[in-house]
């Protein structure tokens, strides 16, 4: 196979059922292509749907962690970035932020933390429900 017709399967897996953002968003730093292979696609699909409902772009700052970058950042067993269950995105600004936040509560989320500079939601069923500030 030719690496013109690789690259061009690599970007169509990058986007495959996805509309406004890309698999590689979610990707583990360390691992390249982990986040279509490891991210659940809940998180994933009602992040697209905050993109499109917000009309606006978000730097993503963890998704799926890797097993062996977890184990150096010292994350519990149970985090769920492990699993490819949560998301933490850059959002600076109030309106922003309540944008976010009241569309992750349309979208039925109901684990989501907040700080100054990042909003963090995941939907590990094994945790309880919860709003959380860092």
């Amino acid at each position: 196979m030719d690496t013109k017709t690789n690259q061009k399967r690599l970007d169509e897996r990058n986007t495959e059922g996805l509309f406004y953002v890309t698999w590689d968003m979610f990707d583990s730093p360390d691992s390249p292509g982990s986040g279509y292979n490891f991210m659940e696609r809940e998180p994933v699909v009602i992040f697209e749907e905050v993109v499109r409902r917000t009309g606006r772009k978000f730097k993503v700052e963890r998704a799926y962690i890797s097993k062996r970058l977890a184990d150096k950042m010292g994350l519990p067993s149970n985090n769920s970035h492990r699993v490819g269950k949560a998301i933490q995105v850059r959002v600076v600004g109030t309106k922003k932020r309540i944008d976010v936040i009241k569309n992750l509560c349309l979208l039925g989320v109901t684990r989501i933390a907040v700080s100054r500079e990042s909003i963090y939601f995941d939907t590990d069923g094994l945790k309880p429900d919860g709003f959380m500030l860092w």
